[in-house]
């Protein structure tokens, strides 16, 4: 009896342990953060309806497919920070990135972006990230805000 118990705990625990292992994968492969690219091309503060990639961003103009802020993540957990204005790459920047929970990432990115964002998918492409404290790196308090922003994966 003793033996039959040990084998159903542990069948329980192998299939638990596989559960969380497989659905804590399900954001990650859906979001496929390892060697994508995707742009960046609105980001706001709640309560607010002015893309901030137009104050951060030198001539960055909203809705305008000439200007691009392009994310690319590594495998390695760096990822780069493109602004493109037309053909013409204005800079780049690196950063890093991490997934401490399956729907969250953990990004340093720019001097703008360096916070915990939930990850919720709108659609096939698009995804939001929502943090309650983004550490912005601009001169101005509170040093942190929340933060909203939208990116399309373009590959």
């Amino acid at each position: 009896m003793l033996f039959n118990q040990r084998r159903v705990f542990l069948f329980c625990l192998l299939t638990s342990v596989s559960f969380f292992t497989i659905s804590g994968c399900e954001v990650f492969v859906d979001f496929g953060l390892k060697s994508s690219t995707f742009e960046l091309y609105e980001s706001k503060i709640p309560g607010n309806e002015l893309n901030m990639l137009t104050l951060m961003l030198p001539g960055y103009q909203a809705n305008n497919p000439d200007f691009k802020y392009i994310i690319k993540y590594y495998g390695n957990d760096r990822c780069t920070g493109e602004y493109f204005a037309g053909d013409t790459l204005q800079y780049l920047v690196e950063g890093t990135w991490s997934l401490p929970e399956p729907d969250v990432l953990r990004i340093n990115l720019d001097q703008f972006v360096d916070a915990e964002f939930k990850i919720s998918k709108l659609d096939k492409v698009t995804y939001l990230l929502v943090t309650e404290s983004n550490a912005h790196g601009l001169p101005i308090e509170p040093p942190t805000t929340p933060l909203h922003m939208y990116n399309r994966k373009l590959h």
